[in-house]
């Protein structure tokens, strides 16, 4: 009995390590890039360039990361960065297909200090 218990903890410690480091794994996946991100209700193009303007009041359930070159990007996993428009960031995503949409999905997010 001894002999299954250790087995079975011995096995699920295992699971947990593997899981660990998938989950370590995902900072190190995509491109880093500079920008800011915005509630997509807040975007505002200006001379072809997209920019946030926080006065708007957001209230879109989307999120948007527009680089410093003016791209805007919806992004995939909202929830990483719920709270955080008009903060000036740095990010290591990747684009993925989600229902027919090219959509960043965020592995790290870093705050910058603004300026």
């Amino acid at each position: 009995m001894k002999k299954i218990v250790g087995l079975v903890v011995l096995v699920l410690a295992s699971m947990l390590l593997v899981q660990a480091q998938d989950q370590g794994q995902d900072k190190d996946k995509g491109t880093e890039m500079t920008g800011t991100l915005c509630n997509a209700a807040n975007v505002v193009l200006k001379e072809g360039k997209a920019t946030c303007d926080d006065s708007k009041g957001g209230g879109s359930p989307d999120m948007v990361f527009i680089d410093d070159q003016g791209k805007a990007t919806t992004i995939a996993n909202p929830e990483k960065v719920q709270g955080m428009s008009g903060q000036k960031v740095k990010v290591k995503g990747e684009m993925k297909q989600i229902k027919g949409e090219d959509r960043m999905w965020l592995n790290d997010v870093a705050h910058l200090s603004p300026g």
